[in-house]
């Protein structure tokens, strides 16, 4: 089992990682953040990779009607189960019950758990990309982020996507998670014997806390200040994302539920 643990838990890749438009911000310019996510397929496939294909799902409603998904996994003469439960989507709402209650069993067996740790991607939309319904700004069919080209590190730290047009949104929290660590005031200065350049050279200061920081070419759009102040005023000012979520618009294949009562 712990072989097949360690199958399980490995890394998404791009193929596995799909994306779409969390929410469209309506300010002084038109913002949306974009939510990485898996599919059923994925959870499927992984779990195909992992067990030999020695392995079962099976639904069931608890006392309260919530949906409940239980993935069995085959060691030895036993099966191990997990369960979650799903929520209903906005499009079939039956079949994206079923769905998510599977992905969240996913979760529990550790597919795809990275996903929570994903930073907040934000960027400003073109005019193209939207259309103000009632005041608000509503993303248009030419908002496809999923179509982009995305270039990923294995860590989930580092997202480039880039379309027809160009360079659209360029997030390295790694990179702002180091210079972090050089404003932490605790942190013991290093001795280097030969000469180096400033401490300051190449930096700006935010404008919210006031400490330096290095910017990153392709960050304009937090280019004042440093990104721990920016990721705590998206993260306030954007509605928090739940990586256990459905993809609302997706039309997911039959998972051979349609013999399961309700």
């Amino acid at each position: 089992m712990k072989e097949i643990l360690t199958k399980l838990q490995r890394p998404l890749t791009r193929e596995d990682i799909d994306f779409r438009v969390g929410s469209v911000i309506t300010s002084t310019k038109i913002f949306a953040t974009i939510l990485a996510y898996k599919d059923a397929r994925t959870d499927m496939k992984v779990l195909d990779e992992a067990t030999d294909g020695m392995w079962q799902n099976e639904y069931r409603r608890d006392s309260k009607g919530v949906l409940q998904c239980g993935i069995g996994i085959k060691s030895g003469d036993e099966w191990v189960w997990k369960w979650s439960n799903g929520t209903a989507s906005d499009i079939e709402k039956e079949k994206g019950e079923y769905s998510d209650a599977f992905k969240r069993a996913g979760f529990m067996w550790g597919i795809g758990r990275e996903l929570y740790d994903v930073p907040t991607l934000f960027l400003e939309l073109r005019s193209s990309e939207y259309r103000i319904e009632s005041g608000k700004a509503k993303g248009t069919s030419k908002l496809r982020p999923n179509d982009w080209t995305w270039e990923i590190t294995n860590d989930l730290k580092t997202f480039k996507a880039t379309d027809k047009e160009g360079q659209r949104l360029y997030v390295d929290a790694s990179e702002h998670e180091k210079d972090a660590e050089v404003q932490t005031p605790e942190a013991a200065p290093k001795v280097d014997p030969k000469p180096v350049q400033s401490a300051t050279e190449g930096k700006k200061t935010c404008v919210e806390c006031k400490k330096p920081f290095t910017p990153k070419a392709g960050t304009e759009s937090y280019a004042k200040t440093c990104y721990p102040c920016y990721k705590a005023k998206a993260d306030k000012a954007l509605p928090k994302f739940d990586p256990k979520e459905s993809a609302k618009e997706d039309n997911y294949e039959d998972m051979g539920m349609v013999d399961l009562p309700l």
